[in-house]
């Protein structure tokens, strides 16, 4: 793919996560929720492309997992207001980095690195849970599993710019992605169990989707 290609999808990617965040502002639930289906979905079809002009069967599963995150986009709507459906939310999040976390270990070997930095995110994650008495509900031991592999999948997608020599710039891609989705889910807990201020999760909604391109652009930069 072409570099005026990907920075034409970027830039119409950017300004629909632009309007996206303004719809969540002005609280119009289902212009929000389409919107946000039309980013996960653009995310999730350029994998899909690149994936199948790939031709690898392990590209098919990291693709898959971007394929995950259209539903868990549409069902994490419903955090605030329907629990069912937010628990199906994280499921379906959690399947989307059991599926990244595979493809990731199909492909790279393992690596020190990868565990002292799971062990900083980790640190960082309980820091802010502590400090800030996070009240989880039910959801709590679905949560903590969703957790577990969120960061992990950050912390081997991170350590593969810090341990494979002059690394490629879908490598950093990767790795800038990988830290977005932590970063993005940090921001949705602190705004769903600390302080519901708009920023915290405007600032999710914003890194998170710049986390779906930046994965989706590891693939594509591949091309």
């Amino acid at each position: 793919m072409s570099l005026i290609a990907i920075f034409v999808i970027v830039t119409i990617y950017a300004a629909l996560l632009a309007y996206y965040c303004v719809l969540e502002t002005q609280e119009k639930f289902w212009p929000a929720t389409i919107v946000k289906l039309i980013l996960s979905v653009c995310a999730a079809g350029l994998c899909v492309y690149a994936a199948i002009m790939l031709g690898n069967c392990i590209f098919y599963l990291f693709a898959l997992g971007m394929v995950c995150a259209v539903p868990g986009d549409f069902f994490l709507q419903y955090i605030k207001t329907d629990l069912r459906k937010y628990r199906a939310g994280i499921l379906f999040f959690g399947l989307m980095h059991i599926c990244l976390i595979v493809s990731f270990y199909l492909i790279y070997a393992v690596t020190f690195y990868e565990f002292v930095i799971f062990a900083v995110l980790v640190g960082v994650l309980l820091a802010f849970q502590l400090i800030g008495k996070w009240k989880m509900g039910p959801e709590k031991a679905q949560l903590t599993v969703y957790t577990v592999l969120v960061v992990f999948m950050a912390a081997k997608a991170i350590s593969l710019s810090l341990t494979i020599p002059d690394p490629d710039t879908f490598i950093i891609v990767l790795s800038l992605g990988g830290l977005s989705f932590f970063l993005s889910d940090l921001f949705l807990g602190i705004w769903a169990y600390y302080s519901e201020k708009f920023v915290y999760l405007a600032l999710n909604r914003i890194i998170y989707f710049a986390g779906q391109l930046l994965l989706a652009l590891y693939l594509v930069l591949m091309l």
